[in-house]
This record gives structure tokens, C-alpha cells and sequence, in this order.
């Protein structure tokens, strides 16, 4: 454990005067309030999306995801963290490690918007706008950080023991002082994630995703027509700075946004889709840089409304896509002009 950290509060007179230790937080609450309102205080690289978030064995305190997309849950204690508290974070992750993606998309969408935390209507849609593509394996496994005012020895040793492991778990503890009626708070990091941990889910290469797209398309016979779409889809796509993001079953093509650097998807193609061949999808960032002309595409071809936000338009055949594809390609070559334009007058995404 770090040394204990003395304060002193001087004067402009010179006198020094040490500042009080603060054993406890008035209550976890007003520990969780403060750490909402300032998240920096976890640390730099985190977006809280969950707070007091219900799961099978009891309440989470905050839920975040961190700069590379991977769920990080916080259990804090106003005071000393001790052995229980190693035992209930583990116990809070384990019990989201075990739901499905589209169970835990759906349980922290349900769960966001309360008690100052962002609302998030569509997980998937948020994930993939912030990170890039819709593969949310990179959720899972959760870290873990435990917060307290300081650890005990027993609790220390556990998270030391698990950290060193496969097991992403670190402990951040605060050194609390009071000046007058204000306090004085210096964080520790305490213990860190073990350096040398193999994830217990190793990453699927993007080769893998290939072929595992190409066996599920040679397999259900949708090979040529899925080739045939993609290619004239890409075709009036920039030659640079575009980012195909491979799926289960379909690729989705991703621009940057040059505010944020951030990754969006614009158009996918997916195949066996609702039943259908193959379909062409339309997300919300290529309908909003449109300027309109998804009503002039609506007029000439049929679409549906996409589970991702925007819309889909369905083919069953070489012909079906035939009849649509110089409304579809028309459509998307007007997104991208629109797009261009906007980037070169510094007015849009």
C-alpha cells in the first residue's frame, strides 16, 4: 500500500497548518454524486453510460465504457475498501459477462438517463458511432475498479492475487482531508491490472471475419450477388478514408467524422437479412448529410425502417437488385457530394 499522504494548508504568513484526515465520506451517495459529476476523477479515459444500474445479485454503482470500448464497472465505498467489496465487483461483472450482446445492449439502454447520466436510446448505434462497426466483443470481458477511501490489508492482497491473473481489476482509493467546510481529496492508484494477463476472449482478426463472412455467403448461396452489390456500393465511395467494418453477415462502410475522429457508418450490405437475399442498409449519418434526397430514393425504391436507425431496401434476386440499383447508387454518390462539400466548407460531417 502507498505511504500516507499528509497535507498542510500555508498561510500567507508562512504557518503551515496539517489538514484534518477524513476516515469517511458522509455517505456512499454523496461519494458517487461527487465522482458523477467530476468522472475525471476515475480517470480520463472513461464515459459513464450507468449508475446504480440493477443486475441478478444487487445494485452496480456506476457502469462506464473506456476509451477502447470495453465495459469498466466501479463499486465505491465512502470509506475502507475491504475484502466484501473485492467479492462484489467480481460478482456485479461476472453477472454482465454472462448476457448475450443484445441482452446487455438492451439492459444499459434501458438503464441509462437517470441521475445525471447520458440517456442512450440505442446502445448499439451508440457503440458503434463512438468506436466504430456494430461488433460490441470488445465490451467483455468488464474491467473491474474498486474506490474507496483507502484499503485494508486482506482486501489489497485479493485484488492483487486476481489482478495478477486473467482478470482485469484494479484498485483507486482517495486520500481525504477537511479545510474549513470543503474537502480535500488525493487519489491513488493502489493497485494496477495485471500487465502480463491474457484475455480469457482473444480478438477475431479481421482475416477471420473474412472468412467466416465468405463461408456463411459461399454456404447459402449469396456469394456472387453480396460481391456484386458491395462492389458497385464502394464504387462511389472516396478512394481513401473509408473503413470496412466485416460483420456476421454483411460489411458496413465507415467514414470519419473530422470533429470528432470518429468512425461512423454511412451504408452496409448485408445478405440473408429479414429473410431476404441480400439488402442494402442506409444509417442515420448518410440521411442526415442527404440534404432530402432519401425521399426522392424513397419514391423510386421501397424501404424499411433499419433496427439500427435510417432504412433498408430489400432484394431477392440479380434482378430485383437491378431495378433498384441506379435509384440506390444515385443515392449514395448525392450523400458523398453532399458530404464532400460540407467537409471542404468546414459546415458538416
Amino acid at each position: 500500500m502507498a505511504e500516507v499522504l499528509r497535507l498542510w494548508s500555508v498561510c500567507q504568513s508562512g504557518n503551515a497548518e496539517p489538514l484534518s484526515e477524513l476516515q469517511q465520506m458522509p455517505t456512499e451517495l454523496a461519494f458517487e454524486e461527487l465522482l458523477v459529476r467530476n468522472p475525471e476523477m476515475l480517470g480520463s479515459d472513461i464515459k459513464l453510460i450507468g449508475r446504480q444500474t440493477p443486475t441478478q445479485t444487487g445494485w452496480l454503482d456506476l457502469l462506464a465504457v473506456d476509451r477502447d470500448g470495453r465495459l469498466v464497472v466501479y463499486e465505491l465505498k465512502r470509506g475502507t475498501l475491504t475484502r466484501d467489496a473485492v467479492t462484489q465487483v467480481l460478482d456485479y461483472a461476472s453477472a454482465l459477462d454472462a448476457m448475450s450482446a443484445d441482452d446487455l445492449a438492451r439492459h444499459i439502454a434501458e438503464r441509462s438517463g437517470n441521475d445525471g447520466i447520458q440517456g442512450i436510446e440505442d446502445f448499439e448505434q451508440w457503440y458503434a458511432d463512438s468506436f466504430g462497426g456494430d461488433d460490441m466483443s470488445r465490451l467483455l470481458p468488464p474491467r473491474m475498479v474498486l474506490v474507496g477511501l483507502g484499503v485494508d490489508p486482506s482486501a489489497e492482497r485479493m485484488a492483487r492475487f486476481v489482478s495478477g491473473g486473467a482478470v482485469d481489476l484494479s484498485v483507486v482509493t482517495f486520500q481525504g482531508f477537511t479545510q474549513g467546510e470543503g474537502t480535500v481529496l488525493a487519489r491513488q492508484l493502489e493497485v494496477e491490472p495485471g500487465r502480463d494477463q491474457r484475455p480469457r476472449r482473444r480478438p477475431t482478426t479481421v482475416t477471420e471475419k473474412r472468412k467466416a463472412l465468405r463461408v456463411y455467403l459461399t454456404v447459402n448461396g449469396l456469394a456472387e450477388l453480396f460481391d456484386r452489390v458491395v462492389d458497385e456500393i464502394r464504387q462511389q465511395l472516396p478512394e481513401r478514408g473509408v473503413w470496412e467494418e466485416i460483420g456476421r453477415t454483411g460489411i458496413g462502410f465507415q467514414l470519419t467524422d473530422p470533429d470528432t475522429r470518429a468512425w461512423k457508418t454511412y451504408f452496409g450490405v448485408q445478405a440473408g437479412y429479414r429473410g431476404t437475399a441480400c439488402s442494402v442498409s442506409i444509417l442515420p449519418q448518410a440521411v442526415q448529410v442527404s440534404g432530402g434526397t432519401v425521399k426522392q430514393l424513397e419514391a423510386s425504391v421501397e424501404l424499411h425502417q433499419w433496427q439500427h436507425g435510417g432504412h433498408v431496401c430489400e432484394f431477392q434476386s440479380e434482378e430485383e437488385w437491378s431495378e433498384q440499383r441506379a435509384a440506390v447508387l444515385e443515392f449514395v454518390d448525392s450523400v458523398m457530394t453532399n458530404r464532400s462539400e460540407a467537409v471542404e466548407a468546414g459546415t458538416g460531417n
